[in-house]
């Protein structure tokens, strides 16, 4: 089955049409025809507003990140390349490279010419380490390097600062470089399915972060610099070794956003 990297289908909430987000729609009144009647009209009142509390007017306040708009429409309008020779045929022209379940397992340095890239696809492959020209694609805001061999976050990644999806679902990492906290642009973060045993507080300089998966780790605590996450709409826990305990301090940190936790 294709994994689709649309922004649209992976992540409604960074368009501001979150599914994860706590909104309530309201309904129109079904009109009818009116009837004459010689009662006393009614009286009316008026409820008085529910004030809004401290988190609900910081979850409010959230805005969706222009940017990510922009890219879903480039993923659906652009050509989409399926194989590094048809791509490095015209390199420049390239936009979007889908070279998911191709069983690669290593890449050639070439792929450093593909600098016009705004979307690449690396999901299901064998890949176990990423060629350091990998970091002249500047243009990248969206890479995925899901269900791989992957036992660490390549140096030549945290180079891009234009990314705003990174995917490294269901590899082999245990450590998270403070480089990676660099890529400040970030909206989607996904570390799920790894060996992840401690987050390290510079996360809380990922201020654009909504969406972050860090389930299916070995994960006790959550470092309470955090807090600052103030757009983070949601973050999914499920499966890490998380006390009752901690998991109360994480519901209290992070007041605004939806936990997902199941043990």
């Amino acid at each position: 089955m294709k994994r689709s990297l649309s922004i649209l289908v992976c992540c409604g909430v960074l368009l501001g049409t979150s599914t994860f987000a706590h909104v309530a729609f309201a309904q129109k009144a079904k009109s009818g025809k009116s009837k004459k009647t010689t009662a006393a009209p009614a009286a009316t009142t008026t409820a008085a507003p529910v004030p809004q509390t401290p988190a609900d007017k910081e979850a409010a306040g959230r805005k969706a990140d222009p940017e990510m708009a922009v890219l879903d429409s480039l993923q659906k309008s652009d050509k989409r390349y399926e194989s590094i020779e048809e791509a490095l045929k015209e390199p420049e022209a390239v936009r979007f490279l889908d070279l998911h379940e191709k069983n690669i397992t290593s890449l050639p340095p070439e792929i450093g010419k593909l600098v016009n890239m705004h979307t690449l696809s690396l999901y299901g492959n064998q890949l176990t380490s990423i060629p350091a020209e990998f970091g002249n694609l500047k243009s990248l805001k969206s890479v995925d390097f899901g269900k791989n061999q992957l036992t660490e976050v390549p140096a030549c990644v945290t180079k891009l600062k234009q990314l705003k999806v990174l995917y490294f679902t269901s590899n082999q990492i245990s450590k998270l470089p403070k480089e990676l906290f660099l890529l400040t642009g970030l909206n989607v973060l996904d570390f799920g399915g790894n060996q992840l045993t401690t987050i390290p507080t510079e996360m809380g300089k990922l201020t654009n972060v909504r969406l972050l998966n860090l389930r299916y780790n070995r994960l006790e605590t959550l470092p309470d610099n955090m807090a600052k996450m103030k757009n983070l709409e949601m973050i999914m826990l499920n499966n890490n070794p998380i006390s009752e305990k901690e998991l109360r301090k994480i519901d209290k940190m992070l007041k605004t956003t939806d936990i997902r936790f199941t043990y």
